[in-house]
């Protein structure tokens, strides 16, 4: 008799071990998969409640080629980051492939490539004629690798946040005005549409591409190997 017992009791836990594993995989396959990202115009963006942009176009189809069941969720960029490293299930775009992430991702791309320039009002004054002309000025920046990219240039006169309709509204030709910034670096396609948005309609060029740069789809580190392959070949096939 306790054999007979412990054989239905070995069954019945291991019917019940099956199932719980089964629902588990159920749940994972209806939760999908999550590509988070930024507001980054025109890269990546949110446009009448849905995630746009350059990348997003990109990373979609990849998605859709991979037969891979996802969600798109745009977040200030410190989260869309720290998701992408703690979950297996997630990956981060529009991601800049610097040599101190390099062994944090697994790596999918090039998926697009972004120029960048710095913008002020009309009423800006200021001579400029290179990089060094610039570092006297407040310089608005989005909390990213931009900010990485102009401390490692010598710039220390940086306003750091995280939304880029926040750093167009703070523009200002008046050097003097608390609170605000000379100058605003963004991506030099998507700036325009930003700062009208934002109630800027007098925004000018005052340096051109000043950093340009390849843009990634960086996954966690424990996505499933099938996963990134099948990711990065349907890139390739694009």
């Amino acid at each position: 008799m306790p054999k007979v017992s412990t054989l239905r009791t070995s069954t019945v836990f291991a019917r019940r071990l099956l199932g719980g594993t089964l629902a588990a995989c159920l749940a994972t396959s209806a939760w999908g998969f999550s590509f988070v990202t930024e507001e980054n115009p025109p890269l990546n963006f949110t446009r009448d409640g849905q995630v746009a942009g350059v990348s997003t176009a990109v990373v979609r189809e990849m998605a859709t080629r991979a037969n891979l069941t996802s969600d798109f969720t745009v977040m200030a960029w410190p989260q869309a980051y720290a998701r992408a490293q703690e979950s297996p299930e997630a990956c981060v775009y529009s991601t800049v492939r610097s040599p101190e992430r390099a062994s944090l991702f697994q790596w999918i791309g090039p998926i697009t490539r972004g120029e960048w320039s710095l913008f002020g009002r009309q009423g800006f004054s200021g001579e400029v004629k290179k990089v060094d002309d610039l570092k006297p000025y407040r310089i608005g920046v989005q909390n990213d690798a931009r900010v990485g990219y102009l401390r490692s240039r010598g710039f220390g006169n940086l306003v750091v946040a995280e939304n880029p309709l926040d750093l167009a509204a703070m523009l200002t030709p008046d050097p003097k005005q608390l609170g605000h910034v000379d100058l605003w670096m963004a991506q030099t396609l998507g700036a325009a549409e930003i700062a009208r948005n934002a109630g800027v309609t007098d925004l000018k060029v005052v340096f051109s591409g000043i950093m340009s740069q390849d843009y990634w789809l960086a996954c966690n580190l424990r996505t499933a190997p099938e996963t990134v392959k099948a990711l990065s070949e349907a890139l390739s096939a694009m």
